[in-house]
């Protein structure tokens, strides 16, 4: 089971496609970087897999736990640290 799992993940501002359709699954004991360009939408992504923004579209699983439903209980297991 993968510890982290996106599928089709969008999120859309208005008329502006912050996050258009990313597909990442992370399996335990992988390392994964999150790289790209200013305004690829990286953060916005992360902010939607920490549930402080809701997609519009997608699913988001965190150790087989679903993002939204489970939120409260993921956030007891994730430390996130903005800049």
């Amino acid at each position: 089971m993968p510890v982290v799992e996106i599928k089709n993940l969008k999120k859309y501002f208005g008329s502006v496609k912050a996050v258009d359709g990313i597909d990442i699954s992370v399996e335990r004991g992988e390392v994964f970087g999150f790289l790209g360009p200013n305004g690829a939408g990286k953060t916005t992504a992360i902010r939607c897999m920490m549930d402080f923004i809701r997609p519009t579209a997608g699913t988001i699983k965190i150790f087989g736990k679903d993002a939204f439903e489970e939120s409260a209980e993921l956030k007891k297991l994730i430390g996130f640290f903005p800049i």
